[in-house]
Formats: structure tokens, sequence, C-alpha cells
């Protein structure tokens, strides 16, 4: 039996609960994460970006605690110095221009812990960010997402099958920074089974795709966590009909 709540956490102990699931799930159990040694004393993942954001939470509340995870970074209210955290890797000058006309909202370090990672929870999640976007009037979401598997070859499979399926137009585009660029993917590659590509994409891909996120340019590499990393985009006003009939 579970009495959840979804909202957007207030005050330090909530908001220290959400970066300590964080560093339970990607430094722990992932062993990913830059900074290791500093956050394993801190015991939260913890970056600069963190207090420049609203933190999306899900909280058990018979135990008083935080199980589930996201945090948003609004357009019209990231720091111009620091900007998002994907433009750590990639150049999305493109989409950063569209806040001249529309609210932007980038989503990142989402998470569930191992023993609530059910539909209900994933859920209560969408409900919450489908709250804040009407709440402050987001048209357009985006993040860099991880993939699961960085060899070449399986990369380049998944890149072509997302390419013909799920790409971006021009106007979207964006562009992994020199550093950040992905070596050795080949776009000539053949793809026969989508079937297989798709049970090999990580379930949050999934989901996204089935809401109707496009990917908007090349892969690139996130050394913060040793991965692949896509850039994704959803237009609210193109987002698929179930999730808006449910959600929005």
């Amino acid at each position: 039996m579970f009495d959840f709540e979804v909202k957007i956490a207030e005050g330090k102990k909530e908001i220290k609960q959400a970066l300590r699931l964080r560093y339970e799930i990607f430094n722990l159990e992932l062993g990913k994460g830059s900074g290791l040694k500093q956050k394993r004393a801190l015991e939260l993942d913890v970056d600069i970006y963190d207090k420049f954001c609203d933190h999306l939470i899900v909280i058990d509340k018979i135990i008083d605690k935080v199980v589930g995870t996201y945090r948003f970074c609004l357009g019209s209210k990231v720091d111009k110095k620091i900007g998002f955290y994907s433009e750590k890797f990639f150049d999305i000058g493109k989409i950063k221009r569209l806040n001249e006309n529309y609210e932007i909202l980038e989503l990142g370090r989402s998470c569930i812990h191992r023993d609530y990672r059910c539909r209900p929870v994933i859920n209560l999640l969408w409900s919450g960010i489908a709250k804040y976007v009407k709440d402050n009037n987001v048209r357009y979401l985006f993040g860099a997402t991880r993939l699961l598997n960085s060899e070449p070859p399986e990369v380049s499979k998944i890149f072509k099958f997302i390419k013909e399926k799920y790409y971006a137009g021009s106007e979207f585009r964006v562009y992994p920074k020199a550093g950040n660029k992905f070596h050795g993917l080949r776009q000539d590659t053949e793809v026969k089974n989508h079937r297989e590509i798709l049970r090999k994409l990580p379930p949050l891909i999934r989901g996204y795709l089935n809401v109707g996120v496009l990917v908007c340019g090349l892969p690139a590499v996130n050394p913060d966590f040793g991965s692949v990393v896509i850039f994704i985009l959803l237009d609210i006003e193109k987002i698929s009909p179930s999730y808006r009939e449910h959600f929005f």
C-alpha cells in the first residue's frame, strides 16, 4: 500500500533528499558521475546548476522519503553565465533562440529509487511535469539523455533508427561541441530490425519517443557520466494525443 505525493521540492530538507537519491542512483548504483570523491563525502549528487533549478519530487508519504525526482531549468530563470546543463556537450543556439518567443524548459537528472520503478511513480512524474508546464506556460521541453551503449556499431544503429523515425527538422538542429564529439559513428549503417533497436533503448528514451520527442542532432559524449547522450526536444503542441489526454 502506497501513499504518494508529487510536488516541487520546498526547503533544504526536500531538496537534499532529491540530491541524495540522485547520488544513490547515479554514483552508487550506476557508478557514474564526475567529482565522485567529493560526492562520496557529501553523499549528494550536486552541481552548479542545481541552485538555479526547481526539483520535482515524488514522496512516499508513509515513510516520508523522496523516491523519484526530475530537475527543471526554466529558460526565463536560467543563469546567463552558466547556461543549461546540456550546453556542456551541445551547441544549442537554435534551441535557446526559441526562448525569444516561447518559454522553454530543460529536463534532467531524472531517477527513481530501485524499489519504486513502476508505472504509478512514472505517471506521477509525468503529471508533475505537466502541471509545471501549464503553470509556467512552457512550449518546448528539451534535454540530453543517456544511451546505455557506447560502442560505435551499436550507437550507429540506434542513431540510424532515430534519424529515420524521430529526427527533428533543421530549424531545431544542435551540434556536439568539439571536445564532445562521438567518434566512430557510421551513418551508412543498415538497420533491418526496428523492434530490436527499440528493445535496446533505455526505457526512459522509449517513453520519450512515445510522447512525441524528436532527436535534434548527432550524439555526443558526456564525460561527467562516461556515456553517450542524445539531445531531445518536445513541442507541447505536438505531444502524442494519448499523453495529452491523460496528462495535459
